[in-house]
């Protein structure tokens, strides 16, 4: 089932599990939106039974929803752990990083003091030293598995989530945080990166993936309708369902809804 939401539209369309349930909204902004308010809903539940943890995305898409983020008031954010779900191993301050990105899109605006924010690579390019120091400073504050109560995820347009590419040994690790190496990615910028894994995107208790733009059309329609493969279609560790929603713009779910049909009235 699809349903898009906005401007009164609505429809359905087949999927490769019935299961599956995706959010289709008009615009980015929209999706981005909706992402943050479910996201905030999440956080405050999560802070008041005493803990609570998130691990943001960078990119165009990580900088919007940390921007909507930004926006709500409702976020107790000195009570809640601010980790990353992927960074780049470049100097500290490169406009590339994702923690230069939520400084400037979440962590200034809204004042998160630095004891709450856990960077993931130190000012060098070791990407494999600081993959495991990550790794144990993740298991020290939330298990083995680390267990967030919420991932962030932006949809690349190669299927991949976080840093874990397609085919790539990200993808096959059973560690809870990888090293990435540069030429295994498709996407930009292609240098050395650090990545939380499948595993411990699997283990989080709620994950939040958004999907937007035409460039993404083709990545959500595979990991949506193709046959579980996650070594090649990273998505697919994180398909809709209890514990992972889905955030798409109608121009990412193009391909799902060329052969959608409207829903009846009152459905």
């Amino acid at each position: 089932m699809v349903s898009a939401a906005g401007g009164g539209s609505r429809w359905t369309v087949s999927l490769r599990s019935a299961a599956m349930q995706l959010e289709v909204y008009q615009t980015d902004a929209e999706a981005y939106e909706a992402a943050a308010a479910l996201a905030a809903g999440r956080l405050v539940v999560a802070a008041a039974a005493g803990r609570a943890s998130i691990a943001l995305p960078g990119g165009r898409g990580g900088r919007a929803l940390m921007l909507a983020l930004a926006g709500r008031n409702e976020i107790p954010w000195s009570r809640i752990g601010v980790y990353f779900t992927d960074e780049c191993c470049l100097p500290d301050g490169d406009a590339r990083r994702t923690l230069v990105v939520a400084r400037e899109s979440l962590l200034a605006p809204r004042g998160i003091a630095a004891d709450r924010v856990h960077a993931m690579v130190g000012d060098g390019r070791d990407a494999a030293a600081a993959a495991s120091a990550y790794g144990a400073l993740l298991r020290d504050a939330l298990g083995v598995p680390p267990v967030f109560d919420l991932v962030v995820l932006d949809l690349g347009a190669d299927g991949g989530v976080a840093a874990v590419a397609p085919g790539s040994a990200a993808a096959r690790s059973t560690e809870p945080v990888a090293a990435v190496d540069a030429a295994a990615l498709t996407t930009e910028p292609r240098v050395a990166r650090v990545t939380l894994t499948l595993v411990t995107l699997r283990a989080a208790r709620h994950a939040i993936v958004t999907a937007t733009g035409a460039g993404r059309a083709p990545a959500v329609a595979a990991a949506l309708r193709e046959p579980p493969d996650v070594e090649q279609r990273p998505a697919q560790a994180v398909l809709p369902s209890e514990a992972v929603s889905w955030f798409v713009d109608r121009a990412a779910a193009d391909l799902l809804l060329r052969d959608a049909r409207p829903v009846a009235t009152g459905d």
